[in-house]
């Protein structure tokens, strides 16, 4: 029995040991296995190398998650590699937060959606050397095998041959050949000094009707011989100002005195409509007895400074609803694009020359009445077939608004609107500057009541603002808009109020020997002197029950105006 387990034991171990020696030999043919870090190595995507390095296209990669943003980088540098284009990277950017818009099944519906905001992780890809045509190729394999969760975005380059400035001089040649016939337009922008120059320029023969135009050529009629060319058609002048309460200084010199002036000089054919527009000024939040109140005070000054409604049609704009009516029609073809690039929301609001209404700061004030404002506007002159508006450089912007909303129309409808045939930009103005700021215009939104000289102060109240005017301690007089410029501003009122008509200059010159306190007293001499006549007739005409009868008696002018407008802007929509 022993022998029998000894010889069983021995043959056990000689079958392990050969086991075991099989095992050796079959492992020392078979390679070691490398660490991880030197595997990454030759598992990462070949690249080529570019030769100058100039940069064809940068691809920015973009995904909430990193294992889908790195699978899909080391994709796109193996798409670049087969398609022999140079690239870099992957480059790590800075980490953003992002809103994102997932599915919750694989059956995509609206409300099987959700959005939730993640950390965002971005990668970039240049490529370098790259012909533009064959990286158009590569972006469209890449758009067409978009992986899931990364999103896309690619800046690309086109670069031209060199010597191209060479041929600017040709093109300049071009350039002038086609504006040389647009010359004679730029007249029509002219910035005329008085009203009688603005008078003196609408009878002139530039803007004067084709038929007009050509009336020393005849027109036949069978049976009726020869008969001369039809008359001009009159002209129609329309102006509107926000009831503020009573005007300040700067509002009378800029606009109002203008009115009065075109009212005087104008042809007896030529229809002048002055509206005091209640609706532009509901942008601002305020009081119902207030806005009555400032409605009653404007017309009244309207009335005070010489505007006269059996000549001039003077009427308030939510009299007449053919202006709203008009509105929302012409918001049906006016451009957002054309609305965002305005100017007046974006100061009303304090945002910057390049604020978009999609912003975030910019959403969260700007209301729908303001944004829209210049369709309003543009409205208010369409509707009253306005040949001409005496408007001032900050209102130009609207007035172009207003003939690119009345093209817009036309080019649909037909002639059915009348476009502005000029631009008034009355006397430079007569910007009056603030009595406290002199870099600011003359506001009544400024909180010093003493930065402004509103039209119904009394003498001693004037006196008392422009002796508090802000000067400098310069002795003298002497006109220097930067250097001096609250003396500059005390000139430039002193020139409008002058009846020779004198520049700031000349008036510097005469009044150089005088104390600056000596020169305050005339100035404020000189502007009380100017609006006592208005005081005179302003208090009569705020206490008594005129203003109700000049109201209705305008609106129903206004209408009967707008009526024919409006018929043929119903009839060519078909309402």
């Amino acid at each position: 029995m022993e022998s029998e387990h000894e010889s069983a034991l021995s043959g056990t171990t000689e079958d392990s040991l050969e086991r075991l020696e099989s095992d050796q030999e079959s492992s020392s043919d078979i390679e070691p296995r490398l660490p991880r870090s030197v595997q990454a190595v030759y598992l990462r995507p070949l690249k080529r190398q570019a030769k100058y390095g100039v940069p064809a296209c940068d691809l920015q990669l973009r995904s909430y998650s990193v294992r889908n943003v790195e699978f899909f980088a080391d994709f796109a540098l193996r798409a670049a590699y087969y398609l022999n284009l140079p690239a870099a990277g992957p480059i790590p950017l800075p980490r953003i937060t992002e809103r994102w818009t997932v599915p919750r099944s694989n059956f995509i519906h609206k409300k099987s959606q959700e959005n939730f905001e993640r950390i965002t992780l971005r990668r970039l890809i240049q490529i370098q050397d790259g012909h533009p045509d064959t990286v158009e190729i590569w972006l469209a394999f890449l758009r067409k095998h978009a992986y899931y969760g990364v999103g896309m975005k690619a800046n690309v380059w086109e670069y031209e041959k060199l010597g191209v400035g060479k041929t600017m001089d040709i093109s300049l040649e071009n350039l002038r050949k086609v504006l040389e016939p647009k010359w004679a337009h730029f007249g029509r922008k002219k910035n005329p000094d008085t009203a009688e120059k603005v008078m003196e320029m609408l009878n002139s023969d530039r803007f004067k009707n084709v038929d007009d135009a050509t009336s020393s050529q005849v027109h036949r009629q069978p049976g009726s011989g020869v008969t001369p060319a039809p008359p001009t058609a009159a002209k129609i002048i329309f102006s509107g100002i926000q009831p503020t309460g009573v005007p300040h200084l700067g509002n009378y010199l800029g606009a109002l005195r203008q009115w009065v002036q075109l009212q005087d000089t104008a042809a007896p054919d030529t229809k002048l409509l002055f509206s005091i527009v209640d609706l532009h000024a509901l942008t601002i939040r305020q009081g119902r007895g207030q806005l009555q109140r400032w409605k009653r005070e404007t017309l009244a000054t309207l009335l005070a400074v010489g505007l006269d409604p059996k000549r001039s049609i003077i009427f308030f704009q939510s009299d007449i609803p053919a202006h709203t009516e008009l509105m929302w029609i012409l918001s049906c073809t006016a451009s957002m694009g054309h609305l965002s690039r305005m100017t007046q929301w974006k100061s009303k609001l304090a945002l910057e020359d390049d604020a978009s209404p999609l912003d975030t700061s910019s959403k969260a004030k700007l209301k729908l009445g303001l944004f829209s404002y210049p369709v309003l506007q543009a409205a208010d002159v369409l509707v009253h077939g306005a040949t001409h508006v005496p408007v001032g450089d900050d209102q130009a912007q609207h007035l172009e608004f207003a003939r690119e909303c009345a093209g817009n129309f036309n080019s649909i409808y037909g002639k059915v609107l009348t476009e502005p045939a000029t631009i008034l930009c009355l006397a430079p103005a007569k910007r009056v500057m603030s009595l406290k700021e002199p870099h600011l215009k003359m506001s009544k939104s400024h909180q010093d009541p003493r930065s402004r000289i509103s039209l119904s102060d009394t003498a001693d109240e004037i006196h008392l603002k422009v002796k508090q005017a802000l000067t400098d301690s310069i002795s003298g007089v002497s006109y220097d808009p930067k250097s001096r410029p609250g003396v500059s501003n005390l000139l430039e009122i002193l020139s409008h109020l002058d009846g020779a008509g004198r520049s700031p200059v000349e008036l510097a010159q005469e009044h150089s020997p005088l104390s600056m306190r000596s020169f305050k007293e005339h100035v404020a001499q000189r502007i009380a002197d100017g609006l006592a006549g208005f005081r005179e007739r302003y208090t009569p005409l705020i206490d008594a029950g005129r203003l109700e009868d000049v109201a209705m008696q305008g609106a129903k002018e206004a209408r009967y105006n707008a009526g024919p407008t409006m018929l043929k802007v119903r009839d060519s929509l078909g309402i």
